[in-house]
C-alpha cells in the first residue's frame, strides 16, 4: 500500500442507513388532546392519558407526532404561539401574483389553533427506496391533515401543501392550485338556539353563494333576527325615499361634477322636488341639511353623488329592474336616472311600483352584509376587496338593502347601523 493509499477515506459499509425527516401541521382545533384522539381515530389507536404525543410504526418506519396549543404554559406553548404567528405572517409576507391563494391561506392559518410537530424516520439502502418511503410515510400524515382540517408543510416550512399533497404557496409565491378555500368550520349547535329558523336558513343559503364565488367569510359574523312575516317598509315609504336619492344624487352631480354653484344646481332639482311634491319629511336629517348648504365641501359631495347606487337599490326593491347585479362595479347611472323620469310623480311612482316582499329584502341584507365584511377585513390587512368587489357600492347597498329589510328596529335612513 502507497503512501497515499493511507489516507484514503474509508467506504462506508453497504446497507440500509436510518433517514429522518420532519413536518409540522396547523390546525383549527384548539385542544392537542382532542386533535391527538382524532388521530388516534383514525388509525384505531387507543390515546393514553394526557400524553401529548403519538407513534405510529410499521415495520422500520416511525412517526412521532407531538402536538402542542398557544395557550398552554411553558415552553410548548411559546413554541406553539411563535410557530403560528411566524406561519401567518411568513404567508402575509409572501410577495406573490396569487393573490386570492395567499389570502384565503392567511384566513386558513388564522384558524389554526393547535400544531402537530411530526418527526419520521426509515431504513432505505438507496436514493430510489428513500424516494418510495418518504411516499409511503406522507401518506398516512397527509390523511391526518384532512381529518383536521389542516395545512401542512415539510422539511424547511416554506412550501405549505393541502391534504392531497398540492402546494398551496411556496416561497416564490407559486402555487399548484387556481384557487383555494379554508375547510369550512361549523359554528357549534348551540350557537343560534336562540336566532329564528329562517335567520339561521338565510345565513347559510349567503354562505352557499359566496363560497361558490370563491370567498371566504368568517361563519362567525351575527345572525339577522327579523322575521319575513313581520311589516316592512310601506311602498309609500320606498317610493319617498327613491324619490329623495334622485334628488340628492342629481344635486351632489351638479355641484361635483358639473361645478354648479349652489344656486344653479338648486335651480336644476327644485322642479324635481316640485313634480314629486319632495318635502322635508322625504329627506333625512343630514340630506336636508345637506341640500340647504351653499358652503358644502367637495368631499360631502362627493359622499352624496354615491346615493345613486342606494337609489339603484330602490328601484330594484320597488320592481322597476331585476337587475341587482353583483357588486363589482357602479350601477348605471344614467339607466336609473331613466327610470326615475318614467314616473315623476308620487301617484305614477307607486302605481308602478310592484315591491319585492321582505323575506327577498332579508335575504339579499343578509349576504351583503357578510360581503361588507369580506371588503372591510381586507382594507384592515392592507389588501384589495378580493373577487374585484367594489367597496364603495357595497358599503351603499348595505345601507340601502338594510333600510328597506328594516333592519335593527327600522331605524332611519341616517341611522343604518354599517358595522361589520
Amino acid at each position: 500500500m502507497g503512501l497515499f493509499d493511507k489516507f484514503k477515506k474509508p467506504k462506508e459499509p453497504q446497507g440500509p442507513r436510518r433517514v429522518k425527516g420532519a413536518a409540522m401541521l396547523f390546525c383549527p382545533e384548539p385542544d392537542p388532546k382532542k386533535a391527538l384522539d382524532r388521530i388516534g381515530e383514525l388509525f384505531q389507536i387507543e390515546t393514553v392519558g394526557d400524553r401529548n404525543h403519538i407513534t405510529l410504526c410499521q415495520d422500520d418506519m416511525e412517526i412521532i407526532l407531538l402536538s402542542a396549543s398557544p395557550d398552554e404554559e411553558g415552553e410548548n406553548g411559546q413554541y406553539a404561539k411563535e410557530q403560528l404567528q411566524g406561519v401567518a405572517g411568513y404567508v402575509y409576507q409572501n410577495q406573490t401574483e396569487q393573490l386570492e391563494i395567499k389570502r384565503n391561506l392567511f384566513y386558513h392559518l388564522r384558524q389554526c389553533k393547535s400544531l402537530i410537530q411530526i418527526v419520521y424516520s426509515f431504513d432505505s439502502a438507496s436514493p430510489a427506496e428513500t424516494a418510495e418511503k418518504e411516499k409511503q410515510v406522507k401518506a398516512p400524515l397527509f390523511d391526518i391533515t384532512e381529518q383536521l382540517q389542516g395545512v401542512i408543510t415539510f422539511g424547511d416550512g416554506m412550501s405549505l401543501q393541502n391534504s392531497r399533497g398540492q402546494v398551496i404557496l411556496n416561497k416564490e409565491g407559486k402555487s399548484e392550485l387556481d384557487w383555494y378555500l379554508p375547510a369550512e368550520r361549523p359554528v357549534p349547535e348551540d350557537w343560534a338556539k336562540d336566532a329564528p329558523a329562517e335567520s339561521v336558513k338565510r345565513r347559510d343559503k349567503s354562505m352557499t353563494l359566496l363560497r361558490e364565488k370563491r370567498i371566504y367569510v368568517t361563519p362567525w359574523l351575527p345572525l339577522l333576527h327579523e322575521r319575513a312575516e313581520e311589516p316592512g317598509r310601506t311602498v309609500e315609504e320606498v317610493c319617498r325615499r327613491a324619490a329623495a336619492l334622485l334628488i340628492v344624487s342629481l344635486y351632489s352631480e351638479c355641484r361635483v361634477g358639473d361645478h354648479l354653484s349652489y344656486e344653479k344646481a338648486r335651480e336644476f332639482v327644485d322642479p324635481i322636488i316640485e313634480s314629486y311634491g319632495a318635502e322635508e319629511s322625504f329627506f333625512s336629517p343630514e340630506e336636508w341639511a345637506y341640500l340647504n348648504d351653499p358652503n358644502s365641501d367637495e368631499k360631502t359631495q362627493i359622499q352624496y353623488a354615491w346615493q345613486y347606487e342606494n337609489l339603484w337599490v330602490m328601484e330594484w326593491a320597488l320592481g322597476l329592474t331585476d337587475d341587482l347585479f353583483w357588486p363589482t362595479r357602479i350601477c348605471d347611472v344614467p339607466q336609473s336616472v331613466r327610470m326615475m323620469r318614467e314616473y315623476p310623480s308620487m301617484a305614477e311612482l307607486a302605481a308602478a311600483a310592484r315591491p319585492r316582499p321582505r323575506k327577498e329584502l332579508l335575504d339579499q341584507a343578509d349576504l351583503i352584509y357578510r360581503i361588507h365584511w369580506v371588503c372591510v377585513d381586507a382594507r384592515v390587512m392592507n389588501m384589495p376587496a378580493p373577487q374585484e368587489l367594489e367597496e364603495g357600492v357595497v358599503m351603499e347597498r348595505h345601507r340601502a338593502l338594510f333600510w328597506l329589510a328594516g333592519c335593527d328596529g327600522m331605524r332611519g335612513w341616517d341611522d343604518v347601523d354599517l358595522s361589520t
